[in-house]
């Protein structure tokens, strides 16, 4: 395996890891609960966990518009403090 598969496998394992983080320590307003963005919060945050361990210990590998999509999912979601719903604006 050449070194560019395994930093395209590592940055693709962190970037799925870091926004799984994000979105699990994201603060929710108690005052403004809405059970359906904590719902898709929480399910978004698991595909992501489960999809970083999968990279990372299977060491399969990926390829290089995976890396870039998660990268870029990842920058996306630190940037709106990990809440789906300024992240959904965002994308509008």
């Amino acid at each position: 395996m050449s070194h560019e598969m395994v930093a395209l496998i590592l940055m693709t394992g962190v970037a799925h890891l870091l926004s799984a983080f994000r979105l699990a320590c994201y603060q929710r307003d108690e005052e403004h609960h809405c059970w359906r963005e904590g719902l898709l919060t929480s399910l978004c945050g698991g595909m992501f966990c489960l999809a970083g361990m999968d990279v990372l210990l299977t060491f399969a590998p990926v390829s290089p518009w995976h890396a870039v999509i998660s990268v870029w999912s990842c920058a996306l979601i630190v940037r709106s403090g990990g809440s789906i719903r300024v992240m959904w604006h965002v994308l509008k």
